[in-house]
């Protein structure tokens, strides 16, 4: 059964268009008496009864404002006619706000959180959309939520690290209601003005870009290298054969200091090849769990400024979509001499021969054609024309 309203909110519902949201809307309105109006005041006789009220008020019918086609000497009505002004009036007769004044209302609190963060340029256009959106009087759930914008702002304007928690707790005095409510939504805005995406990007990796992680950050790897925690302690890992693992805090304080010996660095996207790996002097083998978070990037930058010219960077992924994102984020960001492993056309077709290839869904498929693959187009093709995608483990 459908709730019965008022003939006035009968008339605000019917009036609430885009239109009148973006102060457009003028001039007189005149519904007809039909069934569905009926119905909704819950039949003939309260419908006769709220209009003669309406007509009588003095700012509405009295004032010329409103007006009732009456017939059968008042016991039937054949239409209603209305100015669009008064709208307000019949909005503070039913305890609510103008939806004019609302839209105006979202587009001053749009506009405030817009100048927080003016000097952040990459994330104004999402700001603009919302208001051109709202000026035009269309409905933006986002703009409705007063809890979001203090989030994305406090995300935005982040210059040092926080955990998720922390985050959450500063902005809803609470520690899990970022994750549970929040991370998707913040996730999907940043995906869509980040200058820090990159197509393949988890939740957590594209967060842990803007400084919000979720997780302990570590980084993992086997072979010699030296670095020193807070510019004084020095370690040598060329006695962890079985690998090092540092920790987030233990990376923020340490920087590479020495990797003499070091012929061939390797970063490894899966963890089954990156533990297969057996310890050499003179190579580095880096676990790489997906993209690097900006901890990662800057020890590692640091570590190929300490190897000899003729070192060989090498990166082992998997070979779809993802694989060559992570390859091509590495290149750009980490390692500029980087060249793939295994990754090439020939690697790829073994392992269809061996039965290791998994169907290329369709959403990946436009993704892909898309994508500029650099040194992997050969590879990009091989995906594209034969319809699959091949993990690292085979390889193991």
């Amino acid at each position: 059964m459908k709730t019965k309203v008022t003939l006035a909110r009968w008339l605000i519902d019917k009036t609430n268009s885009e239109a009148y949201r973006a102060g457009k809307l003028t001039g007189q309105k005149h519904p007809k008496v039909e069934k569905e109006l009926i119905e909704a005041v819950g039949g003939m006789q309260p419908l006769l009864k709220q209009a003669k009220e309406l007509e009588e008020e003095p700012l509405l019918g009295k004032a010329g404002k409103f007006s009732v086609d009456w017939r059968d000497m008042g016991g039937d009505i054949k239409k209603l006619t209305y100015d669009v002004s008064i709208i307000p009036e019949l909005c503070m007769r039913e305890g609510m706000k103008d939806p004019r004044e609302h839209q105006l209302d979202l587009i001053e609190q749009i506009d405030r959180w817009k100048a927080e963060v003016s000097e952040y340029e990459w994330i104004l256009s999402y700001y603009e959309k919302m208001l051109d959106k709202l000026e035009r009087g269309k409905i933006v759930h986002d703009a409705e939520d007063g809890l979001l914008f203090p989030c994305l702002n406090y995300i935005v304007r982040l210059h040092d690290d926080v955990w998720e928690r922390k985050l959450s707790s500063d902005v809803f005095h609470n520690s899990k209601k970022f994750k549970k409510e929040y991370q998707s939504r913040i996730a999907t805005i940043l995906r869509n003005h980040s200058p820090y995406y990159i197509d393949g990007m988890s939740d957590d990796e594209l967060l842990a870009m803007h400084r919000v992680h979720s997780y302990a950050q570590t980084l993992e790897w086997k072979g010699a290298v030296q670095y020193l925690t807070d510019g004084e302690y020095l370690v040598d890992t060329s006695n962890m054969p079985y690998g090092t693992i540092l920790n987030s805090q233990t990376l923020e304080h340490s920087i590479p200091s020495n990797a003499s010996g070091c012929k061939r660095i390797m970063t490894i996207e899966n963890k089954a090849n990156y533990e297969d790996m057996t310890y050499s002097e003179d190579t580095i083998y880096i676990f790489c769990h997906g993209f690097f978070t900006p901890k990662e990037v800057r020890f590692l930058k640091k570590l190929a400024e300490l190897v000899d010219s003729d070192c060989e960077f090498l990166h082992w992924g998997d070979m779809d979509f993802g694989g060559i994102s992570i390859f091509l984020f590495n290149q750009a960001k980490v390692f500029p001499k980087l060249k793939p492993y295994k990754m090439d056309k020939e690697s790829f077709q073994e392992a269809l021969e061996a039965g290791a290839g998994m169907p290329l869904e369709e959403s990946t498929r436009k993704k892909l054609e898309a994508k500029d693959a650099g040194i992997l187009t050969g590879l990009k093709d091989m995906i594209l024309e034969t319809g699959k995608v091949v993990e690292q483990e085979t390889f193991i």
